[in-house]
């Protein structure tokens, strides 16, 4: 039986320390983000999105922020000044506008040959999906619409901006968290609860 707690609180401090060190989940968003425009027919943006996920970019310090379920910015995914996207320091893609699956211009991450890049929902590292834009259908083109709270949104609404008003725009809060800690822990009440029986 002390094996078992011993074990049990080993994986409590390793699921704080993942929780802790893996993501910055934000309580609310304060900074500006960068807003795309399209020359071509002045069409304003300000999510980017990805295979999975729906992304803003912060203005000052270019740190992509997943908005898709909790704000998490990836300190390690930053845009340049030419809308390149680094990894850790190495060419990771391009933010650029072209034609979604709805046939509406849409800001998407790419990679050189055109394909949507995808995140690692764990570690936040992107990779080729294999998935083009116009593939892509019902993207996100409001911030509001996905961040969870902002001083630059009005929260009560957010929902209704841009007519949608089936869709909540604050929602999943704590959702990585408790997701993670399920994965982590439920195995661990699986041994208590053998170990007594």
């Amino acid at each position: 039986m002390k094996r078992i707690k011993h074990f049990a609180f080993v994986a409590a401090t390793q699921l704080a320390l993942l929780v802790g060190s893996a993501t910055n989940v934000l309580g609310q968003i304060n900074d500006d983000w960068v807003v795309f425009q399209d020359t071509t027919t002045d069409m304003t943006c300000d999510v980017v999105n990805a295979a999975n996920a729906e992304l803003i970019v912060l203005y000052d310090t270019g740190v992509m922020v997943v908005v898709s379920g909790p704000d998490v910015a990836i300190e390690e995914l930053v845009v340049d000044e030419l809308n390149q996207v680094f990894y850790d320091g190495t060419l990771a893609g391009y933010i650029e506008i072209a034609e979604d699956g709805d046939g509406l211009p849409t800001v998407f991450w790419t990679t050189l040959t055109g394909t949507l890049l995808e995140i690692n929902t764990l570690t936040g590292e992107p990779s080729d999906s294999g998935v083009m834009p116009n593939e892509r259908t019902s993207t996100g083109c409001d911030a509001c619409d996905y961040i969870e709270q902002s001083v630059h949104c009005d929260s009560n609404d957010s929902d209704t901006q841009n007519g949608n008003s089936e869709t909540p725009a604050i929602c999943g809060s704590g959702a990585f968290d408790t997701i993670l800690a399920s994965m982590i822990l439920l195995p661990i009440l699986g041994l208590i609860k053998n170990a007594r029986a």
